[in-house]
């Protein structure tokens, strides 16, 4: 099958190459590679840089500004660069280089390029570089043939009858062109490149490539929704193209090296062949390349171009890339190879198999491991992190069973995008840290959760057998069968390298004596058996007090009842047959998605629940304190109370530790608290209700599947002091066995009960009230987990400036606190948890974006008006101005206007305030304590007090208002900026109310009240 990638020798003795780009090593390694091949260079844009001397002593390279550059210069050049950031814009030097025939690479984009670099080629026959078939032939074929045929050496005979055919595959690359064209329903530059990004996999080249994927080929994947959705989607999808999905979000060119049998990367040349952009808003060019001696060599090419390369290949590829691994290791070159470990037995079927992934082990590149769809999807998505973050060669190894689909959460692309950028956030970082960093960052962005060495089964086991992929999937699966017969665990290797002997042993139960290695290898051999030798080391030299024993068993081959078996034999347990465990599996109650409409538990079955504690993957349990929800676990560091112990407003200052998380947050956004509920009353409630706390129960909350106590479910995820709606009225009603009761819960929801209940509200009537009032009603445990709503976080504005205080958070609280009509005193939940709080304490928070920002222009005005703790996100603001002043920008002028009941009792952040005031940041400090004279005074007053500068301030100077606080003041403030308006502003009293409607719409007159 001829190869879509031709490598050819460009000779340039005595010809110009030109060389574009700001960036001086970038240029200048586009520079070298022409002047190695003989050319004379001219270099548009920087001065020529030291490593290019020796070239300018002789004459072979000079500078010129990229001023001086004119699209009449182009025909002069054999050759050009773009390399970097330019002054001239790429797309216009490629429009000058394609209008003079001149062959051009531009850095990063394959779309414009006619030729990758091949630095590993570099020689006596010139400048080696690799003409693509995708997206470039039509023009490489009819501008370069000439050139490159006429340099190619002599022994190269064999590749010019190669160059003629693809001349004549252009010319019907052309056609085909036309007509994909004229069928495209996008706009015009848009189809111009999107026809020439695929023009590799149109059916006129496929035609010479047997085996290739036909125009017919299935719809894959829906990205247009992938691109655009704001959130996770649910897809289906197969353990194939849920790698696939990830390699062309995150690459600019995907290489596919694999036989046509195996349909490995069908759905990336797909995508690539319909002009699909990646995460980047860039088209991906998908290539087919063959498995040979030199595999890989392509990729490197491309990587010394700066393109985003991934490649999508089977494991049987992979020896043939170890000399190119190696260098790519060597030279710190980021590529993602996603590879299929699978290989076919002598009745053709497709077998797991690991032999040629161990074989390449040595390498040192990093190799994770998955084995289903959803795990594919992530593993591969850290598996890119990973190599951006460490700048090495990761190797992502799925099995399985690779074409059929599941229903998996998939990131979209910003998600992808974001993730990965954020890997090389701190710089590059060594590979075992990296592994590590994105595994964390992936737990906390997307609740899942992977571990470079996964441990499931018995505390106590003695005998651990060890795996990876497919082979530990089943093993998995295998066990809680096997636990009814006896002590063993499973230990999943997800990270093959770096492998570390120290951390392989603190992974395993302390009573383990004996380590069994299922491998799934076909043949034997030192290279096929390299996690088995990895075991081995580990056990004998890196425990050398207590050597462990340590075999090996192949299950290459063996079905998932084959795999259980081999375990069971180990252990010396009765196997099954095949027929055995179908009739047990039929036998089983099936569960259907329709069921999910039904409360689901397990708490009468020990079993179940400790299957879904075990294996949370494989059962989809969610362990997280709030699964499904974007959260931090944060360290409280400070906290204390603003207000003297004698006043009736507890107002406290927290701060929480906020280093070794992910959590940031922006200026006026709001900290979301998951507070607690009262422990003492949730046992107090378990006890009166007959609940036993301590029972686990499963249950489908929020389509969330979570294993908790009874203790955990009321205390940490259901809002039992929370008020309910009418609907838990209606729902409760259902299970009352007094008809009076049953009778009164349904009154309650009509129109006739419509007092009492709204009584009942203004009176906080609790969940748990209701149920101890009507106690005939008693829903069970599953019951109360679907009826009863969840603890949302209490959003309170954050009080604190990232910039002033990296890795804090802080938050000004009031405790609320009030007392029902039967005079029982009562406390806000989430106020109490917070009161409750010391130093050291943990809590699960998550941010929240707020409308009250910072104007754009630092030297906008900035007027603020908050009441209580309603100042608190104008704190943030001013020292958020502070920062800039120090750095040097100048500020406008900023006014606070703050409104509390008493000065010595609640001028909260006072000295801070008189601070910024005396160094001239805050320039009006304004305070208007309502009770600390015989006429009350209120913020309003202030304002109207200061009428011509709040005109000039909003009308003059394009200023920014802010409101934050109770709502009862929001229409005298109003009143008080119309004032303003109207008396020094020249604006009509008619047009004064509209125009602060304008001004709201532009967001210069901003409200949170509450």
């Amino acid at each position: 099958m001829p190869t879509p990638s031709l490598i050819v020798g460009l000779r340039l003795d005595g010809k110009q190459a030109a060389v574009f780009g700001n960036d001086q090593v970038a240029a200048a390694s586009r520079a070298i590679f022409a002047l190695d091949a003989g050319a004379h260079v001219v270099l548009y844009g920087p001065e020529i840089p030291e490593s290019l001397a020796k070239w300018a002593k002789v004459g072979r390279i000079n500078a010129v500004p990229a001023s001086k550059y004119a699209s009449s210069d182009m025909p002069q050049f054999s050759v050009a660069f773009v390399a970097g950031s330019t002054d001239l814009a790429a797309e216009e030097i490629a429009r000058d280089a394609r209008a003079a025939g001149v062959p051009i690479n531009v850095t990063g984009n394959a779309e414009l390029s006619d030729f990758t670099l091949m630095p590993t080629y570099r020689g006596s026959s010139g400048l080696q570089i690799a003409v693509t078939t995708n997206g470039v032939a039509p023009r490489v074929a009819s501008r370069l043939l000439k050139e490159i045929t006429s340099k190619l050496p002599s022994d190269l005979e064999p590749q010019l009858k190669q160059v003629a055919h693809l001349n004549n595959v252009a010319r019907e690359a052309e056609q085909q062109r036309d007509q994909l064209m004229a069928t495209m329903e996008v706009g015009d530059k848009e189809s111009d490149i999107s026809a020439s990004a695929t023009v590799g996999n149109t059916p006129a080249l496929q035609n010479s490539s047997p085996g290739s994927v036909s125009d017919q080929a299935p719809q894959y994947l829906d990205l247009s929704a992938l691109r655009t959705s704001a959130n996770q989607l649910n897809q289906e999808a197969s353990v194939q193209t849920a790698a696939s999905y990830v390699a062309h979000a995150l690459s600019d060119l995907c290489f596919v090296y694999s036989a046509p049998e195996q349909l490995l990367g069908e759905a990336a040349l797909a995508w690539s062949r319909r002009a699909e952009k990646n995460a980047y808003g860039e088209w991906v060019s998908a290539l087919r390349m063959e498995t040979r001696n030199g595999a890989g060599h392509a990729v490197w090419g491309a990587l010394s171009s700066g393109s985003r390369v991934a490649a999508i290949a089977s494991s049987a590829s992979l020896p043939y890339m170890v000399p190119v691994l190696m260098e790519l290791v060597e030279r710190k070159q980021p590529v993602v190879i996603h590879a299929a470990a699978q290989s076919l037995d002598e009745a053709a079927d497709v077998q797991t198999d690991f032999a040629d992934v161990f074989a390449a082990l040595q390498t040192n590149a990093v190799f994770l491991n998955s084995s289903s769809a959803q795990e594919a999807h992530d593993v591969a998505a850290i598996a890119h992190a990973v190599a951006a973050a460490a700048q090495v060669p990761v190797v992502h190894v799925t099995s399985g069973a690779n074409n059929e689909s599941a229903d998996i959460k998939m990131l979209n692309h910003q998600q992808l995008a974001a993730f990965v950028a954020q890997a090389t956030a701190n710089g590059p970082v060594s590979a075992d840290v990296a592994v590590q960093q994105a595994l964390d960052r992936f737990k906390h962005k997307f609740s899942r959760t992977y571990c470079q060495l996964e441990y499931s089964g018995s505390a106590d086991a003695q005998t651990v057998f060890i795996s990876l992929g497919q082979v530990a999937a089943d093993a998995l699966a295998a066990l809680p069968d096997i636990l009814k017969q006896g002590n063993t665990g499973v230990l999943n290797v997800r990270t093959l390298r770096p492998w570390d002997h120290a951390q392989f042993l603190a992974n395993l139960p302390t009573s383990a004596r004996r380590l069994v290695v299922l491998s799934s290898t076909r043949g034997a051999g030192s290279a096929r058996d390299a996690l088995l030798a990895d075991v081995s080391v580990a056990a004998f030299v890196g425990n050398p007090m207590a050597p462990l024993s340590v075999s090996g068993e192949n299950v290459y081959g063996f079905s998932s009842v084959g795999v259980a078996n081999a375990m069971r034999t180990v252990l010396g347990i009765e196997p099954v047959t095949e027929e055995e465990k179908e009739k047990e599996q039929q036998q089983q109650p099936e569960t259907t998605a329709a069921a999910s409409a039904e409360p689901m538990a397990f708490e009468d079955n020990a079993l179940a629940v400790a299957k879904r504690l075990a294996f949370p993957e494989a059962y989809g349990t969610q362990l997280e304190a709030r699964p499904g929800e974007r959260t931090f676990e944060v360290k409280v560091s400070s906290l204390r109370r603003m207000t003297p112990d004698t006043y009736d407003r507890n107002i406290i200052h927290i701060e929480f530790d906020t280093r070794g998380t992910d959590l940031t947050y922006e200026i006026g956004d709001a900290l979301g608290v998951y507070g607690f509920n009262d422990q003492d009353q949730v046992r107090s409630f378990c006890q009166e209700y007959g609940l036993d706390g301590n029972v686990l129960v499963t249950a489908v909350k929020d389509g969330q599947t979570q294993t908790r106590s009874v203790f955990s479910w009321l205390t940490h995820a259901l809002d039992l002091f929370g008020r309910p709606s009418k609907k838990f009225y209606a729902a409760l009603a259902d299970f009352a066995s007094d008809e009076k009761e049953a009778e009164k819960l349904r009154w309650l929801t009509t129109s006739e009960g419509a007092i009492e209940f709204k009584d009942r509200v203004a009176d906080t009537c609790t969940y748990a009230d209701l149920l101890r009032e009507f106690s005939s009603a008693r829903p069970s445990m599953l019951h109360l987990v679907d009826l009863i709503a969840p603890i949302k976080p209490r959003h309170y504005s954050i009080a604190s400036s990232m910039r002033m205080h990296p890795g804090s958070v802080h938050l000004c609280v009031v405790t609320v606190h009030w007392r029902t009509s039967c005079g029982e005193e009562r406390t806000g939940q989430c106020t109490r948890f917070l009161n409750s709080l010391t130093v050291g304490d943990r809590v699960v928070v998550g941010v929240k974006p707020s409308v009250m920002k910072l104007p754009p222009l630092d030297e906008q005005p900035v007027i603020m008006a908050g009441l209580g703790t309603g100042m608190a996100p104008f704190r943030a603001f001013i020292e958020e101005r502070a920062v800039r002043k120090l750095e040097g920008h100048k500020v406008g002028p900023m006014t606070l206007y703050f409104g509390s009941r008493h000065r010595a009792m609640e001028y909260l952040y006072g000295e801070e305030f008189e601070a910024y005031h005396a160094d001239g940041l805050l320039t009006n400090l304004r305070l208007a304590f309502s009770r600390d004279q015989k006429n009350k005074v209120y913020i309003q007053h202030k304002m109207r007090d200061d009428a011509e500068t709040l005109a000039s301030h909003m009308l003059t100077q394009e200023g920014c208002f802010y409101l934050c606080g109770p709502t009862w003041p929001t229409g005298d403030v109003k009143d008080a900026m119309v004032h303003a308006f109207t008396t020094y502003g020249n604006v009509k009293k008619s047009d004064a109310s509209k125009l602060i409607e304008e001004l709201k719409e532009s967001e210069r007159y901003i409200l949170e009240v509450y």
